[in-house]
C-alpha cells in the first residue's frame, strides 16, 4: 500500500511494479499520476488512519510506505504500528521531526547547529523578537506554504498570521535566517550506521519565491570541500543523537559563515526526485535500499559520502499556477538522461505551494 500517489509516490509505485509487488494505491484526490500505475486505487484521505486501516485487511498488505511527503509519512508510521507491519521509526520520532520548534529544541540539547528560535501562536508573542532578517514558517507545515522572509519588525506581525493561519496546530516559529549555499544531505541508516550520505547542493529562488527550489547539483559546487565535510560530519552527529537504527532520512542545511546549519530534517526521502540524479551519479538507488532496508535485508556495504562520476544537476521545470500545460515550452535539454511531465498538454496546473509549480524536470550530465 502506498500513500499518496502524486508525482513523487510514482517513482515509488513504479519501482514496486518493477519488482512484482501488487500495489494498492490510497488518495484523497483523483487523477494524479501515479493512480494509473497502481493495481487497485482507494480514492481516501491518507490522513484518516482509521479510514486506511480496513483496507490492509481487505487487501492482505504486507507493506504500507511513502517518499517525498511528511504528511504521508505521519500515517505510515501509525498505520504500520496498529497493523503490525515493517516500519522505519515510531510515531514519537515522526512527531519530533514534524515539529520545526521541538527539533531545534532538540537539536540545542545536544549542542547541535545552534539556530535562535521562537515558537509562537500570536504576533504579540513575538515582541522581543530583534534578530533581523529572519525566517517565519509555520511549525507544522509542509512544501513552503507560509514560509517567509522578514526583513524588518513591521513585517514581522503579518508574517506570523499568515504562517499562524497555515499550521494545523496554529503555531510558527520565528528564527535567525540562515545566509548561505543550501545543501541537502540524503541518508541511509542500517543497523545503527549511515551506509549512505550523498551530499548536494540546492538551488533555490530569490526572495519571491523564498524555500522553492529550482534544482540540485552533485557534487555541491559552490560549497568548499572543507565545508561538505564539515556538513557530513554534522550529519553523523546529529544521526547518533537520534539513536534510530534502520531508515532513511533527508537534511536540508545551510552553509553559513558559521559553519554548516540545519533548516530541517525529514524522516523520509526527498520530495525533488533526488534518488534518479543519485542513481545517475553515484549507481546508488535509494528506493531500492529504503524498500529492501522496510524487508529486513541487511545493507551491510556502507557506501557514505559516494564521490560522483563527474557533475551531475536536476532541474525543475515551473511556472505559475492555474494556468495550462504547454510542454512545446518546456523541452528536454541536449544530453538529459532523464526527463518527465508531470501534466500533459492543455492540462490545468494545480496549485501545490500556490506560487511556482512542477510541470516537469530532467537529470543531466554537464561535465
Amino acid at each position: 500500500m502506498v500513500l499518496g500517489t502524486n508525482a513523487g509516490q510514482a517513482d515509488l509505485i513504479r519501482y514496486l511494479k518493477a519488482q512484482n509487488w501488487h500495489v494498492v494505491g490510497c488518495s484523497g484526490r483523483s487523477g494524479e499520476p501515479g493512480q494509473a500505475l497502481c493495481d487497485v486505487f482507494e480514492q481516501v484521505d491518507i490522513r484518516d488512519v482509521d479510514a486506511l486501516e480496513p483496507l490492509v485487511s481487505k487487501h492482505a498488505i504486507d507493506l504500507i510506505y511513502s517518499i517525498s511527503s511528511d504528511l504521508a509519512m505521519k500515517s505510515v508510521v501509525k498505520l504500520a504500528e496498529r497493523t503490525g507491519l515493517p516500519h522505519f521509526f515510531d510515531t514519537a520520532f515522526i512527531d519530533l521531526l514534524d515539529n520545526k520548534a521541538e527539533l531545534r529544541a532538540f537539536l540545542a540539547r545536544h549542542d547541535l547547529s545552534p539556530v535562535p528560535y521562537i515558537e509562537v501562536g500570536t504576533a504579540a508573542e513575538a515582541v522581543d523578537w530583534s534578530l533581523f532578517p529572519c525566517i517565519v514558517k509555520p511549525t507544522d507545515a509542509q512544501g513552503q506554504r507560509g514560509v517567509q522572509k522578514v526583513s524588518r519588525p513591521g513585517e514581522l506581525i503579518e508574517a506570523i498570521e499568515v504562517a499562524v493561519a497555515s499550521s494545523p496546530t496554529d503555531k510558527a516559529i520565528v528564527e535567525n535566517f540562515l545566509d548561505g549555499v543550501e545543501m541537502s544531505c540524503n541518508v541511509v541508516l542500517s543497523e545503527g550506521r549511515a551506509i549512505v550520505k550523498i551530499l548536494s547542493e540546492r538551488l533555490v529562488h530569490d526572495i519571491d519565491q523564498i524555500g522553492i527550489p529550482k534544482g540540485h547539483l552533485i557534487p555541491p559546487l559552490a560549497v568548499s570541500k572543507a565545508d561538505q565535510d564539515r556538513a557530513v560530519a554534522l550529519v553523523d552527529r546529529v544521526v547518533v543523537a537520534f539513536g534510530q537504527p534502520s531508515g532513511v532520512l533527508y537534511f536540508q542545511m545551510v552553509n553559513t559563515a558559521q559553519g554548516p546549519r540545519i533548516i530541517e530534517i525529514a524522516p523520509r526521502l526527498d520530495g525533488c526526485h533526488m534518488w534518479r540524479i543519485i542513481l545517475a551519479a553515484t549507481g546508488v538507488d535509494l528506493i531500492n535500499l529504503a524498500v529492501s532496508g522496510l524487508l529486513g535485508e541487511p545493507n551491510s556495504d556502507p557506501v557514505g559520502n559516494m564521490l560522483p562520476d563527474g557533475n551531475f544537476e536536476l532541474m525543475f521545470q515551473q511556472t505559475e499556477p492555474d494556468t495550462h500545460f504547454d510542454p512545446d515550452a518546456f523541452p528536454a535539454p541536449e544530453g538529459s538522461v532523464y526527463h518527465e511531465y508531470r501534466y500533459k498538454s492543455g492540462e490545468s496546473i494545480t496549485p501545490i505551494n500556490g506560487r511556482l509549480e512542477v510541470v516537469g524536470y530532467y537529470v543531466r550530465k554537464t561535465s
